[in-house]
């Protein structure tokens, strides 16, 4: 889906004033990375590593496995379009509402689709299936057990966990340790959220020896970019201090929650991210339209989510000031011009 993703700035003439629109770590020392990308920079003039060799292997290193369990990616979205190709026409179960681009990539490679709503999710008989966990866009967390408990059921399925929203949620448990057991499990990592460099793209995947030769025939080379290889290797070797302060953050949160909560017309939905959904009374489309306009705040129109409808939103938190300025913008917003 080439339209209709949060962080849509490109589209706007307008000036940004706040952006809730992505779940990218908003407060990361961005310093840091533009040195860092300053010093590697002579890496343009030269091809990168056909398949980000050097970066697998860092990869690998961090997760203690061995880099014939890994893949890197033109970011996590890539990951997903390869996996599809390489399951072309399966049977796969998608949770929902979900990320769009899992039921994209399945769609393009005719895939026959099974929708489960989350909150009464069970588990069927099918060739793959694709959970977002902490998910996007509800902040709902899969238990380990709930994810093993998938995988011993249904060995004959493979399952992508899909952990690009990992480092926001406290209380979600990497899946890597059940790879060692289960080998129909892939786990992704998107680096652009926690790091924030969704412009670099960045991303990798990790599982069976079996699982990934199988994905690998459908890469290509050089999917990943010089600076990006560099900089992974860095955030790997030395990025752990960039990382959101998610306790911090989720404190910040729940404030944000409550001064929701008390806005006429507007119901946050629980989330244990720093992320969360919005109904409101009023259509959402329209919303986001008049908080660019008229204050230069973007939110995430989520009525594209399947499952969700145009009365929903998504809101990332960010600093107390701007979270101040998006509530007081929707106090000011008039019922005509919603």
């Amino acid at each position: 889906m080439l339209n209709g993703h949060g962080d849509d700035i490109y589209k706007s003439n307008t000036e940004i004033k706040a952006n809730f629109s992505t779940n990218v770590w908003y407060d990361a020392d961005t310093d840091i990375l533009r040195s860092m990308l300053i010093t590697q920079i002579d890496k343009i003039f030269h091809y990168p590593e056909p398949a980000a060799e050097s970066f697998v292997r860092e990869v690998a290193r961090f997760h203690n496995l061995q880099p014939q369990n890994v893949i890197a990616g033109n970011g996590a979205t890539e990951l997903f379009y390869l996996i599809a190709h390489a399951f072309e026409g399966s049977k796969t179960i998608l949770p929902i509402p979900s990320f769009s681009e899992y039921e994209d990539a399945c769609t393009l490679y005719r895939h026959q689709q099974i929708f489960v709503p989350i909150k009464d999710f069970q588990a069927g008989p099918a060739d793959l299936m694709f959970i977002c966990n902490p998910n996007n866009p509800n902040g709902h967390v899969w238990k380990l057990e709930e994810i093993e408990n998938i995988l011993q059921q249904y060995p004959q399925m493979t399952l992508v966990v899909d952990e690009s929203f990992i480092d926001f949620a406290p209380t979600a448990q990497p899946s890597e340790p059940l790879l060692a057991s289960y080998p129909n499990l892939l786990v992704i990592h998107s680096m652009t959220k926690s790091y924030a460099i969704p412009g670099l793209r960045l991303g990798y995947m990790l599982g069976s020896e079996k699982l990934i030769d199988r994905i690998k025939r459908f890469t290509h080379p050089w999917n990943v970019n010089a600076l990006a290889i560099e900089i992974g290797k860095f955030l790997l070797q030395n990025g752990k201090y960039l990382l959101p302060d998610t306790d911090r953050l989720l404190k910040r949160k729940e404030n944000f929650v409550r001064a929701f909560d008390e806005l006429p017309g507007y119901s946050p939905v629980p989330s244990e991210t720093s992320f969360f959904l919005i109904h409101t009374i009023h259509k959402s489309h329209v919303l986001k339209q008049e908080l660019l306009k008229q204050f230069g705040i973007l939110i995430r129109d989520a009525s594209n989510f399947r499952g969700l409808d145009e009365h929903y939103f998504r809101v990332n938190t960010l600093s107390d000031e701007k979270n101040q300025m998006l509530l007081r913008a929707l106090r000011l917003l008039s019922i005509n011009d919603l």
